[in-house]
């Protein structure tokens, strides 16, 4: 057998033309049927597996689309009952969260932020007066722009 080929197909291929050998030679057959028998088994035994792993490749492909078919009707048989549930107990029930529904909760109500801007004024006398933007103040006081 040689050392580079190491894929199934390559190796069957190669056992293969070993058994066809070992029957072109009659004279070592009898000193060899033991082990030729043994390698005819091992050679028959992997070619049906490999058979059967063929087939299970096909049916797993199958098992799988029909896995998300069920799982796409699992879902929407879910959202079904969820809105069933809501509509018998109320969209405000809090009982809904054990059915992982989100009840209407009232919402707290935004409260306006005012922010109060201070202007900080150095006379040029060197006193400092504070004043909110709007104001009124004096014209020498108003900074210069």
């Amino acid at each position: 057998m040689s050392s580079s080929s190491n894929s199934r197909a390559d190796i069957i291929v190669d056992l293969k033309g070993l058994l066809d050998a070992g029957d072109r030679s009659p004279e070592l057959q009898q000193g060899v049927e033991v082990e030729r028998q043994t390698l005819a088994v091992s050679v028959t035994e992997v070619e049906t597996l490999k058979a059967r792993q063929e087939e299970l490749t096909g049916l797993r492909q199958e098992v799988t689309q029909q896995l998300k078919a069920a799982t796409g009707r699992a879902k929407e048989a879910g959202m079904r009952y969820r809105s069933i549930v809501k509509a018998k107990i109320g969209p405000h029930n809090e009982r809904l969260a054990q059915f992982k529904i989100a009840p209407v909760r009232p919402r707290p109500r935004k409260q306006k932020i005012v922010e109060k801007v201070v202007l900080v004024v150095k006379s040029p006398d060197g006193e400092t007066s504070a004043t909110e933007p709007d104001a009124s103040v004096s014209p020498s006081i108003k900074p210069v722009v």
